[in-house]
């Protein structure tokens, strides 16, 4: 299961936000999954609420947005989200097409508590 090292080295990231904003705690995480990135949220949740209580003492939200695959037309320019069964432009029917979106998982947002200071301090 390639999404438990993909989880690792997400919270690995996030924590290392978290301590350059010297945060007091991370309250969620938010994620963009695409339909071609290899990755299934449902497996991805499961390694984020198993290995969270590893990097953080409060276990953050994980949120998860699932986002549409999106191809760009060669021939006619044309950007649209398709179904991943067809690759091809719903406006000229070519194949000659450039995925836009939907083969990344990425990191999208951290929500976390920090500090207040005061100019001066």
């Amino acid at each position: 299961m390639h999404e438990r090292s993909l989880v690792h080295s997400l919270l690995t990231q996030v924590k290392q936000l978290s301590n350059q904003h010297d945060a007091e705690t991370v309250d969620s995480v938010t994620v963009e999954i695409g339909p071609l990135s290899g990755v299934e949220a449902e497996l991805v949740r499961e390694a984020f609420d198993e290995l969270a209580a590893e990097h953080f003492t409060n276990c953050p939200l994980l949120h998860i947005d699932l986002v549409p695959l999106q191809i760009r037309c060669r021939s006619c320019g044309r950007e649209s989200s398709v179904s991943e069964l067809s690759l091809k432009c719903p406006e000229c029917a070519s194949s000659r097409v450039h995925i836009v979106r939907g083969d990344e998982f990425r990191l999208i947002d951290v929500a976390m508590q920090v500090p207040v200071t005061t100019d001066g301090e």
